[in-house]
């Protein structure tokens, strides 16, 4: 999928999953309520494991759709590296306290983690011609 329709549908939806390593060296995904925009991804959290694990780290974000009646789905992969931004130290990091993140889980969630997105791929899935995705 070209990168100028991975963008369009990062900013098209709000809910995504984040996917980081505990200390063990374990996989850990998690969903949020994010912004994109200006080539970083953006969410809230509270204390915990997000807040712990994030700040710094390689990261990936992962959105996706399907359509049942078309039967066509798409995934869009963002990989990157977390940062803090609950403090921010600049303009850019004070503007996107501004952005509309509204996570739908209770709590303050007053930890802004921004993505700095390295690289986009994305991908369509559609069934073989002859074949449905029900497999009739």
């Amino acid at each position: 999928m070209p990168d100028l329709e991975c963008v369009r549908l990062l900013r098209s939806t709000t809910l995504g999953r984040i996917a980081l390593v505990d200390r063990q060296g374990h996989p850990l995904v998690f969903p949020v309520n994010y912004f994109f925009d200006e080539g970083i991804v953006v969410f809230r959290t509270d204390p915990g494991t997000k807040l712990e694990l994030a700040p710094g780290a390689h990261v990936a974000f992962e959105i996706d759709g399907y359509d049942a009646q078309a039967e066509t789905g798409w995934s869009v992969l963002v990989k990157g590296i977390s940062h803090d931004l609950s403090e921010p130290a600049d303009v850019r990091a004070q503007r996107i306290h501004f952005w509309p993140v509204n996570p739908l889980v209770a709590g303050a969630k007053d930890h802004w983690i921004g993505v700095w997105v390295n690289e986009i791929t994305g991908r369509l899935f559609r069934p073989l011609p002859g074949t449905s995705a029900a497999g009739t």
